[in-house]
């Protein structure tokens, strides 16, 4: 079992089942016996900068990435992810729904 920490997420990887299980930073480590693992298909890590991505496919078409937290991290600066509200679309009208 291999542990990587991102700046927002706790990665566990069982390189033996080839599956993998994301989870909340900070969130308890126990909830990864009842959370939903996702099998991966191939594992790539860039040692000099902590980036990595995993295959989500057979044929590596769908893939997750991102990049280990060190401390001290330039990306997070040790906050936590906002949340950010964004404006409708333009094609949006207020008030206009689908019926």
């Amino acid at each position: 079992m291999e542990r990587v920490e991102t700046c927002n997420s706790i990665w566990l990887l069982d390189p033996a089942l080839m599956q993998f299980c994301r989870m909340p930073k900070g969130a308890d480590p126990t909830y990864a016996v009842s959370a939903r693992w996702q099998p991966y298909f191939r594992w790539e890590e860039e040692p000099d900068t902590g980036a990595f991505r995993v295959a989500l496919d057979d044929a590596r078409t769908r893939w997750l990435s991102s990049r280990r937290h060190v401390d001290p991290c330039p990306r997070c600066d040790h906050e936590a992810t906002r949340l950010v509200i964004m404006p409708p679309p333009p094609c949006a009208v207020v008030g206009d729904l689908l019926e």
